[in-house]
């Protein structure tokens, strides 16, 4: 007899039923509610700390740990072509001071959302020339305890002058902060 014949079906069957039994997607399905991984992901999504206050003035986090998001002005780039669509080019300087005992990673600091009164369906892009100084992130993003960095970011505003501007900032994996401005 043909071992192939045997040994084939039953391999197969074994990964059929390793795939059945063990496999499957890792994430909770739609509409669940109710299972251990369904709850722990929305536990995750309410640790999120919504922090409040204003451009230009000391935001402190749950860690104590502050940052100074500069009212945003208009910006001309030395380099036109770096804004890549049409808009207010808007600039701010970021300043973060670690007061907590540990590092604290800047890498997830970005603009997670922006809108105007204006047209909500539309938003703002980040820019980055570096003729201009306006790299983003700090080269090395990791501040140590007790430090403090500051970094220019640059956005472009498809809005009209004067129109209100709202921006929401990631910190890190748990900490956003709203602010709201105008168009200059």
């Amino acid at each position: 007899m043909d071992r192939r014949k045997i040994i084939v079906p039953l391999v197969l069957a074994s990964i059929v039923s390793v795939a059945y039994f063990s496999a499957g997607p890792r994430v909770p399905m739609d509409n669940d509610s109710t299972s251990s991984l369904a709850i722990a992901e929305k536990e995750k999504e309410e640790a999120v700390n919504e922090v409040e206050g204003g451009f230009g003035s000391d935001i402190t986090l749950a860690d104590g740990n502050v940052i100074n998001i500069s009212e945003p002005t208009q910006w001309k780039p030395k380099d036109f072509n770096a804004l890549g669509v049409e808009g207010r080019p808007q600039i701010m300087t970021i300043k973060f001071t670690n007061n907590s005992s540990t590092d604290f990673d800047m890498s997830y600091f970005a603009i997670i959302e922006s809108s105007f009164a204006s047209d909500l369906s539309s938003s703002c892009v980040d820019v980055f020339e570096l003729d201009s100084g306006v790299k983003g992130l700090p080269d090395d993003p990791i501040i140590k305890a007790g430090e403090s960095a500051e970094f220019l970011w640059a956005i472009v505003c498809p809005a009209p002058e004067g129109d209100a501007l709202t921006l929401t900032f990631s910190l890190n994996e748990s900490d956003v902060v709203t602010l709201t401005s105008t168009v200059k």
